[in-house]
């Protein structure tokens, strides 16, 4: 079998991992994100403060130097997480950040009309949040969401740095044992459009089916 062949089927084997680290993280960003968007708006201001606080810290860190110091940094105080569960705690705790401030925004571009109708019906917050408020910010927001989700396959790029075996992990091995970056990377890039172009695709019939239904 050819290096190209042989680092391709590796590459392969790390797309699993990929898969696995950027759906899993997609998965519990959303749905932490939401509840703590909820919060960011509505909570008590220390919640406020504290979520604005860390949403802030999130978006002002390089996302490296996030994963190095979960990764490496605690070792001082005696955590070891192995690196593939390192990995998924970032990607987690990352996009929670992003998550939340998507949300946040899907949110309050809800025209203030609708709350004060709610109200005017006699409607519970929580009523009109699941009835009215959501669904019309849904349909705002699905593009902002598909785009986090490609983010965060594109984020697992860095997960190799720390040994994790994702795609880059086997491409980057496979240059230094063939000498042939051009077309290892290549298949690599390949690899990432066809799944990033399958999660757009999916956001779109998930936009076209919300306008329908909004």
């Amino acid at each position: 079998m050819s290096a190209i062949g042989l680092y391709t089927g590796e590459m392969l084997g790390g797309a699993v991992v990929t898969l696995e680290l950027a759906i899993g993280g997609s998965v519990v960003s959303l749905i932490v994100g939401a509840i703590a968007a909820i919060g960011r708006i509505y909570g008590p201001k220390p919640l406020r403060t504290f979520i604005y606080g860390y949403v802030e810290l999130i978006r002002g860190l390089p996302a490296i130097l996030q994963l190095f110091i979960l990764y490496f940094g605690l070792t001082q105080f005696g955590l070891n997480i192995p690196a593939y569960w390192a990995a998924f705690l970032w990607m987690c705790l990352y996009g929670i950040g992003y998550a939340i401030e998507i949300y946040r925004a899907g949110l309050q571009s809800v025209h203030a009309g609708q709350h004060e109708a709610t109200a005017a019906l006699g409607m519970t917050r929580a009523d009109a949040m699941r009835k009215v408020i959501i669904p019309q910010a849904w349909v705002a927001m699905l593009p902002t969401l598909t785009s986090f989700v490609v983010l965060e396959f594109k984020n697992t790029t860095l997960v190799y740095f720390i040994g994790v075996e994702d795609i880059m992990f086997h491409a980057r091995l496979g240059v230094s044992n063939s000498g042939q970056p051009l077309a290892i990377y290549g298949i690599a890039a390949l690899m990432y459009v066809v799944i990033n172009g399958a999660v757009s695709r999916i956001g779109a019939l998930l936009e076209r089916r919300a306008a329908l239904a909004s």
